[in-house]
């Protein structure tokens, strides 16, 4: 159902009667020009809030203690503030895990204060150093993923003496499908991080990626086998850290099964990092969580790693890489078959397929076996160890027929 237009309420202080007017109005004005259904959830609980509110709202620092109010709200308002200290982040929060109905669960964080920065006007979310020593110890990423070792993620140039945040500026770039803001048509995923050189201005991509799903996408995904076209098309970008983002709760869908049993294949058997978070404010906070864990890995890592890692690509390598495939391939055609075979996951079809490109291949390497079918059911279980044993039983069953 769509959202209806937000009833003007009674505000409890009179000083803070302007700051409830505009809120409104940017609500109605918004509602007009297209305004999805969480968004005007988000503007409703800002605007209710602050007419609620028992103190007086002088800036937007002020603003940012409401509750229901985060960067986006204070985007929308920031310019009828012009005495208000540039200063917006949020007060320091504890990056605890939060207990729910079973379904949310932490961020796989330690116990630490961090300070997330806004995203900017662009979409973007730039952080600088820190005058405050540890405040980016946020370790949500330290774990491997895709069974890789963190020293081999890629860098980007060191081309002098200087340590990572003197030489570059990290940026957050999200998708301009996302509602977040809009910078970039991403060829893959939702969201990206960048090193920008401060004096070159060259953007390279740091090798983490993110995918984000709302619930009620991830469902409908699931029932028409997109969510597996997706991140294999994840994989086959070229950067290792791959993030899983699940937006939302799916009691109400009658779908928390089907959605938890997908999060723990995407995480425990694809190696995603799977990332999940209560809506669209929770997002917007492990966006930044997210921002300080990679800036504190990089800040770690570049002088001792930068010149024997790989170097990340450039922003117009990495949409060049991601867009010339842009059609499907036949092997990518086979892949997606493959995936609908029962116990076969996306890595498990990528590793068949760099054996096997094309279903011809395969089958002709079946038909070397004279007929044995103990041995080619057994076949790609022996080749590579991606591949278990059911999953090569099924797969010769698929090719072969019975």
């Amino acid at each position: 159902m769509a959202p209806g237009v937000p009833k003007q309420l009674g505000v409890r202080l009179p000083e803070n009667e302007e700051v409830a007017r505009l809120l409104l109005e940017k609500h109605r004005s918004m509602l007009e020009k297209g305004l999805t259904d969480n968004l005007s959830l988000t503007l409703s609980t800002a605007y209710r809030n602050v007419c609620a509110a028992k103190e007086h709202i002088r800036n937007l620092k002020d603003l940012l203690k409401i509750k229901g109010v985060g960067p986006w709200v204070i985007r929308l308002v920031k310019e009828s503030f012009p005495e208000s200290s540039p200063d917006l982040s949020p007060p320091k929060i504890k990056a605890k895990g939060k207990k729910g109905n079973g379904w949310i669960s932490n961020f796989g964080a330690s116990d630490c204060s961090v300070s997330i920065p806004p995203l900017s006007s662009q979409g973007t979310s730039v952080l600088q150093p820190s005058s405050t020593p540890g405040s980016a110890e946020f370790t949500s990423l330290d774990k491997d993923t895709n069974g890789l070792s963190n020293s081999i993620l890629a860098m980007p140039p060191r081309l002098c003496n200087k340590k990572f945040l003197e030489a570059y500026e990290v940026v957050l770039v999200l998708d301009d499908r996302e509602t977040f803001g809009f910078i970039k048509r991403l060829p893959v995923g939702d969201g990206i991080w960048i090193a920008r050189h401060r004096r070159s201005r060259t953007e390279y991509v740091l090798d983490f990626i993110v995918e984000r799903k709302g619930v009620t996408d991830l469902v409908s995904s699931i029932r028409d086998s997109r969510y597996k076209d997706q991140k294999l098309r994840l994989k086959k970008c070229g950067l290792r850290k791959l993030i899983y983002l699940v937006e939302g709760d799916p009691s109400p869908l009658n779908a928390s099964e089907s959605v938890k049993t997908a999060c723990l294949t995407t995480e425990i058997l694809e190696g995603f990092d799977v990332q999940r978070t209560t809506g669209y404010l929770d997002t917007e906070k492990t966006y930044g969580h997210l921002t300080l864990s990679i800036i504190d890995y990089y800040s770690t890592n570049f002088s001792s790693r930068a010149n024997t890692s790989r170097v990340c690509l450039t922003y117009e390598e990495f949409v060049k890489k991601c867009s010339d495939p842009k059609k499907l391939t036949v092997s990518d055609i086979f892949a997606l078959q493959l995936m609908q075979v029962p116990q076969v996951t996306e890595e498990t079809a990528l590793a068949v397929t760099e054996l096997y490109p094309t279903l011809f291949s395969l089958a002709r390497a079946y038909s070397m076996l004279d007929g044995n079918t103990c041995e080619q059911e057994q076949m790609l279980n022996k080749k590579s160890k991606m591949v278990n044993t059911g999953a090569s039983r099924n797969i010769f069953k698929l090719v072969w027929g019975e």
